[in-house]
């Protein structure tokens, strides 16, 4: 049975836990209502308050209690409730709410004004608040026998960090480069985002690796040695990642030939030859913006064997061809004059050779039919010029009389002989 430490001595350190995380709670709420602090501001002060200094506080009450009772018990109280061990975990507890703390400081003063700084002071947090984890645990007499393991794991565990924040910079110098290259040339913003790309994926491999190599030199000579002897492994794992590896060399291509640019405007024949914006290319796969606001996620190496439509490359302006029928009554010239008209005065017109012209192309069954043949500068204008002009021509058309034939059918009945006869077909010939 848990023998109770004296009460005198349990109760004392009780009350005076109490009364000071209640001070430590109250006081920091009258101070903020009392002054003309900003919300941000206030908001930091508290949780400062309620996190690392009422941690501190129960911290040190928890390691106390638990002396008490382990003096009282000799023996008989598992190790995990040992000062010692619940030293460490009180310390735990305390780093977590500094890291939290400082990190929601971070985040309402920092992030909202300057956001890449505001996130290399976050990140140099967190790294802080694991490098006070590892000193917690090692320097523990509770975890002699893994300081070895410990500090191996915490070796990649760093290394891992080191390459993400390598990345992160690289990746902010490299964006502003690229960037400012790609203003003096549009045309190569294609090849930047690739190189780019390609370099931080170098950087992730080369610092796994590193810090795998470093910290698990037996594991890594082990896991070599498997590798070169297991040759039927090596084959089959060459097998799975063939389709990557194609979809890497194809990316590649298309961003150094550059077939299709980001922003262009492509007729992809997957699934139904959608109509699209090219948004992204990356390492393995293109991002397609489908004119009803889809994303095509292609892989790279279907652009080797299909063929794809770019209405951006070279010249992006498009042709607009508008078909209207008019009825046999209608002046053809007033008609072909007003959709001459319709076409130069539209907005998005753009002057092209002898554009705009009007043919007649045939005369069908209910009309004359007419094509007025102008032009826009890209295929989205031209989608809608076409929507404009179909809707303002037939304005113009009822206004100075000219007609859309409706549709008519010619039907012939064919009657019977005994009906041109002059006698009734259901007339019996032998009554």
């Amino acid at each position: 049975m848990i023998a109770l430490p004296p009460a005198g001595t349990l109760y004392t350190v009780l009350l005076a836990t109490l009364v000071v995380a209640s001070i430590v709670w109250v006081v920091p709420l009258l101070l903020v209502r009392r002054t003309t602090w900003n919300p941000a501001v206030r908001a930091t002060v508290l949780s400062i308050f309620h996190g690392p200094v009422v941690a501190f506080v129960l911290g040190v009450a928890g390691v106390e209690v638990d002396t008490l009772f382990w003096n009282a018990n000799m023996g008989m109280l598992p190790t995990l409730l040992a000062p010692t061990a619940v030293l460490v975990i009180a310390e735990l507890a305390v780093i977590w709410t500094v890291v939290g703390a400082a990190a929601f400081a971070v985040r309402r003063h920092v992030l909202s004004e300057q956001e890449r700084s505001g996130r290399f002071l976050l990140y140099g947090i967190y790294l802080a608040g694991l490098l006070g984890v590892v000193v917690a645990l090692l320097t523990s007499p509770e975890v002699p026998r893994l300081a070895g393991g410990i500090w191996a794991i915490v070796g990649f565990g760093a290394g891992l960090l080191v390459t993400y924040l390598a990345v992160h910079i690289v990746d902010v110098v490299a964006q502003r480069y690229f960037e400012a290259l790609a203003r003096g040339r549009p045309h190569l913003d294609t090849i930047y985002r690739f190189l780019r790309r390609a370099l931080l994926g170098t950087i992730v491999l080369v610092g796994v690796a590193v810090s795998a190599y470093a910290n698990f030199p037996t594991a890594a000579a082990g896991v070599t040695s498997l590798l070169l002897a297991a040759g039927f492994l090596s084959i089959v794992i060459g097998l799975a990642a063939q389709s990557t590896l194609s979809n890497l060399v194809a990316g590649a291509m298309v961003s150094l030939a550059q077939p299709f640019e980001i922003g262009d405007a492509v007729v992809f024949p997957y699934p139904n030859g959608d109509w699209c914006f090219v948004e992204d290319i990356r390492l393995t796969y293109t991002v397609l913006r489908t004119w009803d606001l889809r994303r095509l996620m292609v892989p790279n190496s279907m652009f080797q064997s299909n063929v794809v439509v770019n209405y951006t490359a070279v010249d992006p302006t498009m042709l607009v061809i508008v078909s209207l029928q008019i009825s046999y009554e209608s002046d053809v010239d007033r008609a072909r004059a007003v959709m001459l008209d319709e076409a130069r005065h539209h907005p998005a017109f753009r002057p092209l050779g002898n554009l705009p012209e009007t043919h007649v192309m045939e005369y069908a069954d209910n009309g004359v039919q007419l094509r007025l043949l102008a032009a826009a500068k890209d295929q989205p204008t031209a989608f809608q010029m076409e929507k404009d002009l179909l809707y303002t021509i037939r304005k113009r058309f009822s206004e100075i009389g000219v007609q859309l034939p409706y549709p008519t059918r010619r039907v012939i009945l064919e009657q019977s002989k005994e009906r041109r006869a002059g006698r009734s077909p259901r007339q019996d010939p032998a009554a």
